[in-house]
């Protein structure tokens, strides 16, 4: 937390808006950071998956830091080739690959959950650029396939469906930890159970300090908790829809929407997921769920969001 607070304040006195040029650089960090996980011996396996790279004080997960990098370079492709994006080949197709790459080196970790993120911050950030529309749905109907196929594919996430479609079915096992996410909210009723007093987090729940950590705030805060917690996410929304609208400039309002559903559709997401809306998928609670990596990234997140606020009326750099 102290070095995602000193790497905020950092982060917030660059000119953000005007390192659109760095777009290319920014890519091939990104992707060579997913690379270099996959590599024996650099990257760490950890529950099947090799999502991790080893900094012997303790690991980071390339993933975060290349969905934000990725967003950079979204943003400042739409602003350079806004005149060419109604063409497919020229405008749209070099987004599509980049996209559809890092989310293939994802699925290789494997890190579905991350993909699909990668996938939907993108689609929104295409539909914030103006992509054509005819574009995107096409992305949806083609994607589609693919999609049911890597879940039926795979024993595990196959199971996951099943269990999001009834946990009841094998309420021991696959269905074990989502129906303990329902009894913590139950526990909690109105008020919750007292601060730190949670049961379910110490013997029943699963992931409790991570992917179910608003579970045991239910639990522990109820009704009022969730509701707070809610409240902050929808503030946090408020807050950046204003900054992209004040922005002068159009990479300035593409990136600034796009940090904004950086920090927001996660925590979206977390909640449908605790709450049994979505399948169970590794995304953790922004600011809230034990993880160095995504506490880091939400605040540099935030930083360059807080630098485009303060410098919202500057043009960026052509590239």
């Amino acid at each position: 937390m102290g070095l995602g607070w000193l790497l905020y304040f950092l982060v917030a006195q660059m000119p953000w808006v005007r390192l659109a040029k760095l777009r290319m650089p920014a890519l091939l960090v990104a992707l060579l950071l997913l690379i270099v996980v996959l590599i024996p011996g650099i990257g760490q396996s950890a529950g099947g998956a090799q999502r991790w790279i080893s900094l012997g004080f303790g690991q980071f997960q390339p993933a975060e830091l290349s969905r934000l990098l990725l967003l950079f370079y979204i943003a400042a492709t739409l602003t350079v080739r806004a005149d060419r994006l109604d063409s497919f080949n020229r405008g749209f197709l070099p987004l599509l690959l980049v996209t559809g790459f890092m989310m293939f080196l994802l699925i290789l970790q494997p890190d579905f959950g991350s993909a699909m993120s990668v996938f939907t911050l993108s689609v929104a950030l295409w539909f914030v650029g103006r992509v054509p529309l005819p574009y995107i749905g096409g992305i949806f109907i083609l994607a589609l396939p693919g999609v049911v196929f890597l879940i039926m594919g795979s024993g595990y996430r196959a199971q996951r469906m099943m269990t999001f479609l009834n946990p009841w079915a094998d309420p021991q096992k696959s269905g074990f930890q989502v129906i303990q996410s329902f009894v913590a909210f139950y526990n909690g009723g109105w008020t919750g159970v007292g601060l730190g007093n949670s049961q379910q987090k110490l013997f029943y729940l699963p992931e409790a300090h991570t992917d179910f950590i608003l579970s045991v705030l239910g639990e522990e805060l109820g009704v009022v908790g969730l509701i707070t917690v809610v409240g902050l996410f929808l503030s946090l929304l408020w807050i950046g829809s204003r900054i992209t609208r004040a922005q002068m400039s159009n990479f300035g309002y593409y990136l600034a929407a796009g940090l904004t559903l950086f920090v927001c559709l996660p925590a979206m997401l977390n909640m449908m997921v605790t709450l049994g809306m979505l399948p169970t998928k590794g995304l953790p609670l922004p600011f809230f769920s034990s993880g160095g990596s995504s506490l880091l990234v939400s605040l540099i997140a935030l930083g360059m969001l807080q630098s485009l606020h303060a410098r919202r009326d500057e043009d960026p750099v052509q590239t």
